[in-house]
């Protein structure tokens, strides 16, 4: 199933949504090229919908336009729409909320808990920037990320250890996109075990 509304980019949003008459919605948000299809998003789906959740995909107007973005001068945009796109399907009273963002992802998952503040709200980030962490990651939450991501300065990775009851999982010589790079079956190691992490995190 998908849900539609018309993006700056002049597209239709076209985000899937999975129902599970679930009472927890599972919102995803990709990055800027890192988009749902991606390992550790399409595995995150993948495993919202194994564990009963209603799940939401938030595909971004600019990547279904496959136009150009500046974070700058467009960024307000996408916390906008995905805003507009999450309250389309909180006509539902949902108990609980669960979101996963990646990269710039995680930066628009800020907004959207100051949007939902209030309700009982999960969250995962995954890869988290510079940016993520000058808005302020959320408390409680599960973090992963690789000390070697060059998107993440060593002063922020330090920082993340002391957010108050955070779940912190080092990628150590990961790339941005969690990769380690001539190491295929280190990277298949690492997104089984995040997706281990990540199911006794969400079932906790």
């Amino acid at each position: 199933m998908t849900t539609s509304l018309k993006s700056h980019w002049g597209i239709d949003l076209n985000n899937r949504f999975v129902d599970k008459n679930s009472d927890t919605l599972c919102v995803i948000l990709p990055g800027i090229a890192y988009y749902l299809d991606r390992s550790y998003l399409d595995y995150s789906k993948q495993l919202s919908c194994e564990l009963g959740f209603d799940t939401l995909e938030v595909e971004y107007g600019f990547q279904t336009a496959k136009a150009a973005f500046s974070v700058p001068d467009e960024f307000d945009i996408i916390v906008k729409e995905t805003i507009q796109v999450v309250e389309s399907k909180l006509e539902k009273e949902y108990k609980k909320i669960v979101i996963i963002g990646k990269s710039i992802g995680t930066c628009v998952q800020i907004a959207l808990n100051k949007h939902l503040e209030g309700r009982d709200i999960t969250n995962i980030y995954i890869s988290p920037i510079d940016k993520t962490v000058g808005l302020g990651i959320t408390e409680n939450a599960f973090v992963i990320t690789s000390s070697s991501d060059p998107l993440l300065s060593n002063e922020n990775f330090e920082s993340l250890k002391t957010i108050a009851g955070i779940t912190l999982t080092n990628v150590e010589g990961a790339n941005h996109a969690l990769d380690l790079e001539n190491n295929v079956l280190g990277t298949i190691d690492a997104l089984k075990t995040y997706i281990q992490d990540a199911r006794t995190f969400l079932t906790k």
